[in-house]
């Protein structure tokens, strides 16, 4: 039996040579972003363990003394705490709101849905210097004065639509058949919510409380616009202090922030992951 000869043409080495070098030259370009991108946090975490203070790489010594002044700062701490307040009652009205307009959106018809999703969509895309600005207009006009209704509103407005986004993803791959199954088996639509389809839906609402939380923990813009007196956030408080002077305790609770923040989002990329392999 002949032998298949494979015949190899120079262009076709040229281009197998080209395409590694291509490779090449694109995964070096995103080491390097994520390397740009990253390389400011990964120096304030370590300045949070410098003994000298400073925000200087590389570090002078190994040290957890600023995280002990700053469980002894008291208006770090408050600050801390209404933050946490603020965003976990942001979550909770993000998430119920959210779940109740997906219920809805998930009911019509496919032309009127895309249209109120775009509509809600909306914010998404308004700066938030914007925003703020017309939330403020918005309070003085109606009577309310600026504090923490004010803030808790403008932070579920600001998280609602991603909140929304994620909900809507679990509605998407929701089975209708075992709620109509459900219901001819005599379960009120009530109880059908609650023992069929909120079982189904809740990662999706886990993903998009914790989205939420991590929205509001951080946002910076919206509350500077819309905080009064004796509401003050965290990212408010860092605001004041590093105007002049960036304080070791600064570093300390920055990266505890980062902590939080990056954890949840973490956790809200899992549980999207796991959402869309338990649908597919």
């Amino acid at each position: 039996m002949a032998k298949r000869v494979m015949i190899v043409w120079p262009w076709q080495t040229g281009a197998r040579w080209i395409a590694q070098i291509t490779r090449f030259v694109l995964s070096a370009v995103t080491v390097l972003v994520y390397g740009y991108l990253f390389a400011p946090i990964v120096v304030v975490v370590i300045a949070s363990f410098n003994t000298s203070g400073l925000t200087a790489f590389p570090p002078t010594g190994f040290t957890l003394a600023w995280y002990q002044e700053l469980m002894r700062d008291g208006d770090l701490l408050r600050a801390l705490r209404t933050s946490l307040i603020i965003a976990v009652v942001t979550a909770a009205l993000t998430v119920t709101l959210a779940t109740l307009t997906a219920l809805g959106l998930s009911r019509l018809p496919a032309w009127w849905r895309r249209l109120l999703q775009t509509a809600f969509y909306l914010p998404i895309v308004v700066p938030g210097i914007v925003l703020g600005i017309a939330l403020v207009f918005w309070f003085k006009r109606i009577g309310i004065p600026l504090g923490f209704f004010s803030v808790l509103v403008a932070h579920t407005v600001h998280a609602f639509p991603y909140s929304l986004a994620i909900i809507l993803t679990s509605f998407s791959g929701l089975d209708r058949r075992l709620e109509e199954a459900s219901q001819d088996l005599g379960a009120t639509p009530w109880r059908t919510f609650w023992r069929i389809t909120f079982p189904l839906i809740l990662p999706g609402l886990i993903a998009g409380s914790l989205l939420a939380f991590t929205l509001s923990f951080d946002e910076f813009v919206l509350t500077f616009f819309v905080t009064g007196g004796g509401v003050i956030t965290l990212p408010l408080e860092i605001y004041s202090r590093i105007r002049f002077l960036i304080s070791p305790v600064i570093n300390a609770i920055a990266a505890l922030v980062l902590l939080i923040s990056m954890g949840f989002a973490l956790i809200v990329q899992v549980l999207v992951l796991w959402r869309g392999r338990n649908t597919s």
